[in-house]
């Protein structure tokens, strides 16, 4: 087992540094042209025997050298894109703990009704939340030192040191009807980690209400956001945490006009609440990229959406800080690539069908069973979900695989310090129309 251990991990190595191996080996024909053409032209008077000799030794040199440069790329290929490699088995396959990770990393993730964090070594595991009800997402502040937690029914805002717990609102105070639902979503910290702000709707078959607020982290104070008209969803904070904006589309006649929809850009102020109509941009894709409403001195801020955990979505990150890169091939595998060059097939991931799923993914054998792949900071260990074992934590450069923690936690997430330099992201847009009536259709 120890034998095969090091000739897999000599293998690998040989994959990682095969650019260096080609690089010597290019060197030696190029040395071994031009010994061979100085000689042809009588530069170095060697005697005729030794001339013999050592173009001989040169040629050998080379010849041999290309073929085990080729030999031991074919045998890289082989082992790494050829070779199947074994679906992951626990526990032979899985370290019971994680107390071999050299890193402290604070990892948070839900668990039904609960918010829970541990370190990525399986230490200082503890519960940072319990509610009645489950949770949906959390939400780190910029400056990491606050969390808001939401239910299906209610918002928490929590401090992490100390750790301290504050109920900042529910769609559903006191007695509630059976008829009444809601939710509580558009959750947006600013980027001075005073404010954030959210949204409370709830609704029934014969009424729905929205509403938007304001909350001031230092003065414990909230404030209600005047609506116009039409609902407002998707606040955006501006860099100066000054302002919120929202878009909203108007479809435009194609037959008249040559562009799809106008976007109307609102400006809602901190001092006053009100929403205001700042521009309009004429437009024909499904997202306005930034640079559209930088130029109209619009500079927003999207940085903290890194720092938001929602259930439901996947937040895989295949790329390293120091651009090695994890992957899923054509037939499962889960391969790193240490370098450029080769490869290397760490694992098979199974394949589950799932009742929901099987009309969609049959044909594949279902559904992976291993999702939310991520790399961690600092590039040496990659985390990810198993849907029976729970949180893993694997190390790519040598294989190692162990249990970070077995309940079926999901949606996990770490802080990490933001960088507040604008960014070129694109804003996605959505008709109102449609949001509503997939709010209808979820309750």
């Amino acid at each position: 087992m120890i034998g095969d251990q090091s000739f897999s991990g000599f293998t690998q190595y040989l994959s990682n540094y095969f650019e260096i191996f080609l690089g010597i080996s290019a060197a030696f024909v190029v040395f071994g042209i031009l010994i061979q053409v100085l000689l042809k032209i009588r530069e170095i008077n060697f005697q005729n025997i030794f001339q013999r000799v050592l173009r001989r030794i040169l040629v050998l040199t080379v010849v041999a050298g290309q073929a085990l440069l080729l030999a031991i790329a074919a045998y890289l290929f082989w082992i790494n894109y050829k070779q199947p490699a074994p679906a992951l088995e626990f526990p032979g396959d899985v370290l019971a703990d994680t107390s071999w990770v050299r890193d402290d990393l604070r990892i948070y993730f839900i668990d039904g009704n609960s918010l829970k964090a541990v370190s990525v070594n399986g230490q200082n595991r503890h519960e940072v939340l319990s509610l009645t009800d489950p949770v949906k997402e959390y939400h780190f502040s910029p400056d990491g030192k606050f969390l808001l937690v939401a239910s299906v029914k209610e918002i928490y805002l929590v401090e992490l040191n100390p750790l301290q717990k504050q109920l900042i609102d529910s769609w559903a105070p006191g007695e509630v009807s059976q008829e009444w639902n809601g939710a509580v979503s558009g959750i947006r910290w600013a980027p001075d980690s005073r404010h954030f702000c959210y949204e409370i709707a709830r609704w029934s078959s014969f009424s729905s209400q929205n509403h938007l607020y304001v909350y001031d982290v230092a003065n414990k104070k909230r404030q209600a956001v005047e609506s116009p008209a039409r609902r407002i969803s998707s606040l955006y904070w501006d860099h100066a945490g000054e302002n919120l904006y929202y878009l909203q589309k108007a479809a435009k006649d194609t037959s008249v006009h040559a562009y799809s929809f106008d976007v109307n850009v609102f400006r809602i102020s901190l001092s006053s609440l009100h929403p205001e109509f700042v521009t309009r941009i004429p437009y024909n894709q499904s997202g306005i990229p930034m640079a559209n409403l930088r130029v109209r001195g619009i500079n927003l801020f999207m940085d903290a959406d890194a720092l938001s955990f929602v259930q439901g979505v996947d937040r895989d990150v295949f790329v390293s800080e120091k651009g090695q890169h994890l992957g899923i091939d054509e037939d499962d595998h889960l391969f790193y690539v240490s370098k450029k060059w080769f490869r290397h097939r760490l694992f098979r991931i199974p394949r589950e069908p799932q009742v929901e799923d099987i009309p969609r993914h049959a044909y594949r054998g279902g559904e992976l069973i291993i999702t939310q792949i991520r790399w961690i900071p600092g590039g040496r260990y990659a985390i990810m979900l198993h849907r029976y074992f729970g949180i893993l934590v694997v190390e790519p450069a040598t294989s190692r695989t162990g249990l970070l923690i077995a309940a079926r936690g999901n949606t996990f997430g770490w802080y990490e310090r933001l960088d507040l330099r604008p960014k070129n992201f694109v804003i996605q847009l959505h008709n109102v129309n449609e949001e509503n009536s997939a709010a209808s259709s979820g309750k």
